[in-house]
């Protein structure tokens, strides 16, 4: 980082970040790619509803490793180089606290979370043998979730995306053995997503320990409240970021249950696997500047911060313009990749045109929440994390089902995200009367 120009090393950054991102969304599409195959419409609903657990843990370790890598990249900026290495130690601390304290918690409370974000009937068990595995190996999951925002802040930006893509290939072969080949089910896909995200923090760990730049000193990880403090303040919003979209499913599943049924839930199982690969595209682009957007608030360059979030702004629409397109084209294709019934296939579709309307302005919002969270203006980076789960979904789930029906909670994603770019340019609009310099 401190060789080129930050401009120079957009893509250096941007790039590994967007892949890195697809491929901790495509964990969870895999699993879903064999178990609609092996367990039917079923499988998909019960790891949907689930879902929101398992996002806990991750979110968690991307919450305290994101938070992390911004204290250890504004050091790096203002030039303290031992408070950056100390940032770092003290971060694999706070991992290594939070597996403890939320394996425990999970450990004692899933059998009732999961009656409460609606595993019943058919659904309990396939639900719970998933989430066992889950929560018993959530240490595996923390790290890796965690480790991959330390190694991009660090540099090593490439060698974060190769371990990635290196997990993600080891998921799909030991999804295959256990799922297909040893017939475990959902217990086996959960043993095949933890296995080899396990492997990935280990290869993770060892390449950020190992930095030659950055040597590893005992003194690096003697716990210093302050900066526990401050990465955690900061790692608030990135797992707000990541949780959000959970809240969201858990919503969503609610109100699926109350006005489709089980063909609702499977349908919205559909959507948010569809999701899960498109959205990380673009919520990429956002955590991949973040490194760079840190580095020049920290050393006080605004010219070249605001130089790299235009920039970051016009990549952004080219590549949501593409996953709309592409999206549309391939809406009738796409739930049968999942295994879905032809019913659902069906259903699918109109939800799949409302999720294409709301992608460009769910990536402008969240692009500009990553730069908030990254120049420590964690207040606005809060509303519009926050706001979308605990305000404007929630307000059009509610308002829109009951005159349209399931249409209704297909509609308020788009009807949520146009409210908040509102929001997000009366921000701006504000700052620009006030004179304020806009991040």
């Amino acid at each position: 980082m401190h060789t080129k120009a930050p401009h120079e090393q957009f893509y250096r950054y941007v790039i590994p970040a967007m892949a890195s991102q697809l491929l901790t969304g495509f964990f969870i599409i895999v699993d879903g790619f064999f178990i609609g195959q092996s367990i039917g419409d079923v499988g998909l609903a019960s790891i949907n509803i689930l879902w929101p657990i398992a996002a806990v843990i991750l979110a968690t370790g991307l919450g305290i490793g994101s938070g992390g890598s911004v204290v250890m990249t504004h050091a790096m900026g203002a030039g303290d180089t031992e408070k950056a290495l100390a940032a770092r130690g003290n971060t694999l601390l706070c991992l290594g606290a939070a597996t403890v304290l939320l394996t425990a918690a999970l450990g004692l409370s899933y059998p009732w979370l999961l009656r409460l974000l609606g595993a019943t009937g058919e659904l309990y068990q396939p639900a719970a043998d998933y989430t066992v595995v889950v929560v018993l190996a959530g240490g595996l999951q923390i790290f890796n979730s965690g480790l991959n925002p330390l190694l991009r802040g660090s540099g090593r930006t490439v060698a974060a995306m190769a371990i990635m893509i290196f997990s993600l290939l080891c998921n799909i072969l030991l999804d295959w053995l256990f799922i297909a080949v040893f017939a475990w089910g959902m217990r086996g896909a959960a043993l095949a997503t933890v296995t080899a995200q396990g492997l990935s923090a280990l290869a993770a760990l060892l390449c950020l320990l190992m930095n030659k730049n950055a040597p590893v000193h005992a003194r690096q990880f003697c716990p210093d409240p302050h900066l526990c403090k401050k990465l955690l303040t900061v790692g608030v919003s990135p797992f707000g970021l990541s949780m959000s979209a959970s809240v969201l499913i858990m919503l969503n599943n609610w109100q699926c249950i109350r006005y489709g049924g089980a063909g609702a839930v499977a349908t919205y199982a559909i959507l948010s696997y569809v999701l899960g690969a498109l959205q990380p595209l673009l919520s990429g682009i956002g955590e991949g500047i973040q490194p760079l957007v840190s580095f020049c608030h920290g050393a006080g360059d605004l010219a070249a911060q605001h130089h790299l979030q235009r920039r970051a702004l016009r990549l952004l629409l080219a590549v949501a313009a593409v996953l709309c397109a592409g999206t549309f084209l391939a809406r009738e294709q796409l739930p049968l990749l999942f295994g879905a019934s032809s019913e659902t296939a069906r259903e699918s579709v109109p939800a799949l045109l409302f999720a294409v309307a709301s992608l460009p302005l769910w990536g402008v919002v969240r692009l500009y929440a990553s730069c908030f969270y990254a120049t420590g203006q964690t207040r606005r980076s809060l509303f519009f994390i926050f706001g979308d789960p605990l305000g404007a979904s929630p307000l059009f789930l509610f308002l829109l089902p009951p005159m349209l029906g399931v249409n209704g909670i297909w509609a308020a994603a788009p009807a949520a995200q146009a409210l908040l770019f509102l929001c997000l340019l009366g921000m701006f609009r504000q700052d620009g009367r006030r004179g304020v310099q806009r991040t």
